[in-house]
């Protein structure tokens, strides 16, 4: 049977149909009138958030290059200007930034600054010598001629002799990239906002809650890119001047990504060879270390001396010993399995990490490096140098369970190795 509405209700129906609208309106124009808030308050945490990434980018980079020239620097040595303005030259591409090396006078030692431009190590404000004497890393804006600056300042520490200069980075280049990066998208949130505003005025409910989910999937996107997951990407399925601003974010996260990358290549590998570096092993003997755990299988270490490398630096000089350890450096790549890790420990030591390799089969791997190395004479100044190494082998469990121990019993069978003649492999003292 068919149900009639007496007119009565239908007009009350439509009152209250009536009161929605308005009260709908005013929310809609409530909720859009945050818009621009948002934006502005987004724009600003974007800045601050970049501004912070710059920092804390140019400080990573100016430590490891202060690490890498204080462990160029031998014992009781001071700072040697010719090795640093080598160092720097191989890095000049990608430093980002202009370089000064000071020593503890604040006395120029090198640097990348073009002729005619003031020196980075100018103190006007003492924050450099406070630097050099409680070692604390620094961060530096000044303000000369109308150019902005902004200065990393980390101290250069050796182990004998402590702090023995500082290490200035110019990153104004990297901090305005960073922020140029960001300025389309920071622009494109305040005009999202103004556009969403009147969006939602026009086009009504079913539109408006459209873009506020868009604009909840972009705050917590950029919300991500802020805390450093520069893996998320911004998702929207609106067009026009939100997918401007998603777009614009990507960019900028993927920006942001390839300049950590960098960072982290440079933090990782060993400049002169190519190889990574101690600290790149580490990580690596430590990842390696849990999945053998984890799965128990066998794991295998080997250390490698260059045996009278400093006979060799001291009749070729240093650019003969660095021709010799990038080519002792391709003798290894050519040697080992894509999955093993080849690495520069330090000096003229060299590191292989053999996954899934018993003790016995490292052995072998070792024995085959060293005949490589024994019979591939290196071309120095015309003249054909023989190269040997000794090489210690460890084998995790039967040697060891912790990196440190891995290491240590390593170290322990490379040196016996070197006692008994060298050019020559061993396994730790006891075996």
């Amino acid at each position: 049977m068919q149900t009639l509405l007496r007119p009565g209700k239908l007009l009350r129906g439509s009152g209250r149909l009536a009161r929605v609208g308005p009260r709908l309106a005013v929310a809609f124009l409530l909720v859009s009138a945050l818009l621009p808030v948002i934006g502005l308050i987004a724009e600003r945490e974007q800045r601050l958030a970049a501004a912070h990434d710059a920092q804390a980018e140019a400080q990573q980079l100016a430590r490891v290059l202060a690490a890498d020239i204080a462990a160029d620097i031998d014992a009781g040595r001071r700072l040697d200007p010719v090795k640093i303005r080598a160092h720097l030259d191989q890095l000049r591409s990608q430093l980002g930034g202009d370089v000064e090396i000071v020593d503890l006078r604040r006395d120029s030692v090198a640097g990348t600054t073009p002729e005619g431009r003031a020196r980075l190590g100018l103190d006007a404000d003492g924050q450099i010598s406070a630097t050099l004497r409680d070692g604390l890393v620094r961060t530096v804006s000044r303000d000369g001629a109308g150019l902005p600056l902004k200065l990393v300042v980390v101290p250069i520490r050796t182990p004998a002799d402590g702090i023995v200069g500082a290490l200035l980075l110019d990153y104004t280049d990297l901090y305005d990239d960073v922020l140029s990066v960001g300025a389309h998208g920071r622009r494109l949130t305040l005009v999202a906002g103004l556009a969403g505003m009147t969006a939602a005025l026009g086009l009504g409910w079913a539109l408006s809650r459209g873009l506020v989910r868009d604009i909840r999937r972009l705050t917590q996107a950029a919300t991500m890119f802020a805390e450093g997951d520069y893996d998320t990407r911004a998702q929207v399925k609106s067009h026009g001047e939100l997918r401007e601003l998603a777009d614009a974010l990507n960019v900028m996260a993927e920006r942001i990504a390839h300049r950590r990358a960098v960072l982290v290549d440079l933090a990782t590998t060993d400049p002169l060879t190519g190889l990574p570096n101690r600290r790149a092993l580490r990580t690596g003997l430590d990842r390696e270390l849990d999945h053998a755990r984890r799965h128990v299988t066998p794991l295998s270490l080997i250390l490698l001396d260059l045996d009278h490398f400093k006979a060799i630096n001291d009749e070729h000089g240093h650019l003969g010993g660095d021709a010799v350890l990038r080519r002792v450096a391709e003798i290894l790549k050519a040697q080992l399995r894509s999955t093993d890790l080849a690495a520069r420990h330090g000096g003229e030591e060299f590191a292989v990490l053999l996954p899934d390799t018993p003790n016995d089969a490292a052995k072998r791997t070792a024995e085959r490096v060293r005949a490589a190395l024994s019979a591939a004479p290196i071309e120095l100044h015309g003249r054909s140098v023989k190269v040997t190494a000794s090489l210690g082998v460890v084998a995790y469990p039967e040697h060891g369970l912790t990196t440190e121990e891995l290491v240590r019993r390593a170290d322990a069978a490379l040196y016996n190795a070197k006692r008994a003649g060298r050019d020559r492999v061993h396994g730790p003292p006891e075996c």
